[in-house]
């Protein structure tokens, strides 16, 4: 029987931590925990603590390394022949009902410069186009279908099938409610690998610090369909007005990894902006 795991890739992440826990603990066989704190840094806002009562095995890098380094280490902290990872803002529900996303796309152009603008808002300051932002997927609605378990249906697919990855949609929303999206996933699919076989030659490529690839490239991967997925949803605009300080300490860190600068220090960012 082959078994599917769940590694959560964190980093002073306290705000979201149950709820990701209560929805990993309904599916996976084994949950594992991945620090990455940029130059090694240990999380300071109770994340350590949460995932020490939930007796949830923390495993420690450092994102300077790169994603596809971070990627491949946090599958191994699992036990399990598949690996499922997710960041902390992210869920892969049990089971739901069959969502249909439908209506006109906010455009690229403006979604790209709404994030922008979002992104570079004054560290320490909720930045002042939150009501721009709020405004992406205006013209976007959702129905629901039928209710269908999509974990058992994902370890089905997988334990009778010789996969080394499975391409999963991302869903992008503004809240738990399930009736805001900020993106049609039907039209403009966001696909992202997050399902991979535990196995040494399955890796991404540790060269790669942005944009990460699993190689080689030519691999038994499940392409998802816009019915039954899979899919794991991304709450990202909900988490990114709780901490902004932390959206912005993250954009730092990103942009940093992506030019090949130093990343900066979270303890000396938090105490130049937020005391």
């Amino acid at each position: 029987m082959k078994t599917l795991g769940a590694c959560l890739n964190f980093f002073n992440e306290a705000d979201a931590l149950p709820g990701w826990l209560e929805s990993a603990s309904r599916w996976a066989d084994d949950i594992a925990a991945y620090q990455a704190g940029p130059n090694g840094e240990e999380s300071d806002d109770g994340s350590i603590e949460i995932l020490e009562k939930w007796r949830i095995p923390i495993h420690r890098g450092s994102i300077n390394e790169g994603f596809g380094i971070v990627r491949t280490a946090a599958v191994r902290a699992c036990k399990t022949d598949y690996v499922m990872l997710l960041d902390a803002d992210e869920r892969f529900l049990h089971s739901g009902q069959v969502l249909t996303c439908s209506g006109e796309n906010t455009s690229l152009e403006v979604e790209q410069q709404v994030l922008q603008e979002y992104d570079t808002g004054e560290p320490g300051q909720c930045p002042a186009n939150w009501e721009n932002l709020s405004k992406l997927g205006a013209k976007l609605s959702v129905s629901f279908g039928e209710v269908y378990n999509q974990a058992a249906w994902v370890k089905d697919f997988i334990q009778h099938g010789d996969l080394d990855a499975v391409c999963m949609i991302r869903r992008h929303w503004h809240d738990f409610t399930f009736k805001r999206p900020t993106q049609n996933w039907h039209t403009r699919p966001d696909y992202q690998i997050r399902l991979v076989r535990n196995r040494d030659d399955v890796h991404w490529d540790a060269n790669t610090k942005m944009h990460e690839t699993l190689v080689p490239g030519n691999r038994n991967i499940y392409q998802p369909n816009h019915t039954h997925g899979p899919f794991y949803d991304h709450f990202h605009c909900f988490f990114k007005r709780l901490s902004p300080l932390k959206r912005q300490f993250a954009v730092r860190v990103y942009r940093a990894i992506h030019y090949g600068h130093a990343v900066p220090s979270w303890k000396a960012f938090k105490k130049e902006y937020g005391g």
